[in-house]
């Protein structure tokens, strides 16, 4: 596996702005300019699926949103997008028709541009990606110990990681992740961030603005040949069979892995534990 960063696309012209997110940031290497929505566009289509795009939704002032705003999130829904400007009287009432249109969240500029007041708001949105997935994937039986392990493997496979990073991100030994993998009926930490990354990559194989080979970029595989093989270990299916059914296909296998391993347990007469410790 490529291991992909956490890029932030700033396509504003907001002065400090840019500069405000390299201090909010723990690497202002990860604030890429974005010059037009043609920049931003191209870039999109090859960025991890932990990248944020912060724009500003408006051609022109006092205008609506931007067209291209609606069609690049019509074209990638799986994308996490910020829209940034001053909010008025005037502006507010254009909200209700970004969060429609799938924009994740707006920052107030004059108010909320700060590096701190931005750090927050990164932290919050970077969350995102992994409580989405993770809404989507899982039995709503699923104890909330057992999701909030989940959450930070979801997190750590976004960005590349294995299970040594895993463990890190968790701040316990492998061996330990091993065991509170086991006890929660979960799969082996590499197998499990393996099929978090087919979740991510299904995810946005069913955008119909990606093509195969910038989806296995994005989610940090070799080559598109290298995640066609994966899909087909895991989920049987090519990715022609899979386009516009991607997730729910792979969140269905994923779930049934799921009760396997707990049906399994529950045969071996595992007694009930308290697992996170």
């Amino acid at each position: 596996m490529l291991a992909p960063t956490r890029p932030l696309l700033v396509m504003h012209t907001a002065p400090g702005l840019s500069q405000a997110l390299r201090e909010a940031c723990d690497d202002p290497a990860r604030v890429w300019p974005m010059a037009d929505w043609e920049a931003l566009e191209r870039a999109m289509d090859r960025v991890p699926p932990t990248a944020i795009a912060i724009v500003d939704p408006f051609d022109a002032e006092g205008g609506p949103p931007s067209p291209r705003l609606e069609a690049l999130l019509a074209g990638m829904p799986s994308a996490t997008v910020v829209a940034a400007f001053t909010v008025t009287a005037q502006t507010a009432r254009h909200v209700d028709t970004l969060a429609r249109w799938g924009v994740a969240d707006v920052i107030d500029v004059g108010r909320e541009d700060t590096p701190v007041a931005l750090r927050q708001r990164l932290r919050k949105v970077q969350g995102r990606l992994a409580a989405r997935l993770l809404e989507r994937a899982l039995p709503r039986s699923t104890p909330t110990r057992t999701r909030s392990l989940l959450a930070v493997a979801a997190d750590t496979a976004a960005t590349g990681g294995g299970s040594t990073d895993l463990a890190a991100a968790l701040g316990v030994t492998e061996r330990t992740v091993l065991r509170w993998c086991i006890r929660a009926d979960l799969p082996q930490p590499r197998r499990l961030l393996a099929w978090l990354r087919v979740l991510l990559a299904a995810d946005m194989l069913d955008d119909p603005g990606r093509t195969l080979a910038a989806v296995a970029a994005a989610c940090g595989y070799s080559s598109d040949t290298a995640l066609r093989n994966t899909l087909r270990t895991f989920l049987a299916a090519s990715p022609t069979e899979l386009r516009g059914q991607a997730f729910q296909t792979a969140s269905g296998a994923f779930a049934r892995e799921l009760f396997t391993l707990r049906d399994a347990a529950h045969a071996r007469g595992r007694p009930e534990r308290t697992w996170l410790h």
